[in-house]
C-alpha cells in the first residue's frame, strides 16, 4: 500500500504530526486472562472522557455473560457501529477491549479511526503471564478451554503496525470457523443452549438505548 493510498484514508502519513489527529483509537490485543479488561479500566481511570467498548458487551444482560456463537458477526458489527458513533461525536481516547489475536479483526477500527483522523496505539497487556497458557486458562473470566487458549497463543499475531492491519484480509467463513479464535470461543466458553437462542433476541435487547457501563462503555447519547 503506497503513501498516497494511506494519505487517502483520513490523511495519515508515516510519521503524521500528533496535532494532525482528532483523537486516539486504542487497541486492545491479549488472549483471554491476559489482562485486557484491567488494562482498559486502568486506561480509563486516566482518561476519564475514555469509552472503552468490547464485543463481550452484547453477551451481557442483566449484568450476566451469556455467550451465543450465532450472534458473534451481529456483536462485531454492533461493536464496530459504536465505535464509528463515538469516534463521529469526537470522543477519545476510543478504547477497544477485544482479544484482536489477528491484525483483519482490528482492520474496521483502523479503517474508521483513518476517515475520523483518530491516532491509532495497538497496547497489550505488560502481564508476566499473558502468554502463559497455564495460568490464562485460570485467570479467564468467560471459561475459555486451555486447548482454545494454546490454539489462540499459536495464531497470535504479533508486532502488528497500522500498515499491516491495513493490508490484511480477511479469511472465508469456512476457514475462520476452522481455526479463528473467536469461532472457538464455543468451544467451552460459557454459552447458552441452543434452545434458549429464539427467546433472547440479541438484536433487541442490544439497541442503542440500552447503556453498557461494564466495561467503561457509554450510553446512546454519547
Amino acid at each position: 500500500m503506497d503513501e498516497r493510498l494511506l494519505q487517502a484514508f483520513g490523511g495519515l502519513s508515516l510519521q503524521p504530526r500528533r496535532s494532525r489527529f482528532a483523537g486516539r483509537l486504542v487497541l486492545l490485543r491479549g488472549l483471554p486472562g491476559s489482562g485486557k479488561s484491567t488494562l482498559a479500566r486502568q486506561l480509563k481511570r486516566d482518561s476519564p472522557g475514555a469509552v472503552v467498548l468490547s464485543t463481550d458487551d452484547f453477551f451481557i444482560e442483566n449484568g450476566v455473560y451469556v455467550f451465543e456463537p450465532d450472534f458473534l458477526e451481529d456483536a462485531h458489527k454492533w461493536n464496530q457501529k459504536r465505535a464509528r458513533k463515538a469516534m463521529k461525536n469526537g470522543k477519545s481516547p476510543v478504547i477497544i477491549d477485544n482479544t484482536n489475536i489477528h491484525a483483519w479483526e482490528m482492520k474496521p477500527y483502523v479503517m474508521m479511526a483513518c476517515e475520523n483522523r483518530y491516532e491509532v496505539v495497538f497496547q497489550e497487556p505488560d502481564t508476566p503471564w499473558k502468554f502463559n497458557v497455564q495460568e490464562l486458562t485460570r485467570r479467564n473470566t468467560h471459561h475459555v478451554p486451555r486447548q482454545k487458549i494454546q490454539q489462540m497463543k499459536e495464531q497470535y499475531e504479533h508486532n502488528v503496525t497500522f500498515h499491516s492491519v491495513l493490508q490484511s484480509e480477511k479469511p472465508h467463513r469456512d476457514e475462520r470457523r476452522s481455526r479463528g479464535p473467536n469461532a472457538a470461543y464455543s468451544m467451552g466458553a460459557r454459552s447458552c443452549p441452543p434452545p434458549a437462542l429464539s427467546n433472547r433476541r440479541p438484536h433487541r435487547a442490544h439497541t442503542n438505548n440500552t447503556p453498557f457501563n461494564q466495561r467503561g462503555g457509554f450510553p446512546s447519547g454519547f
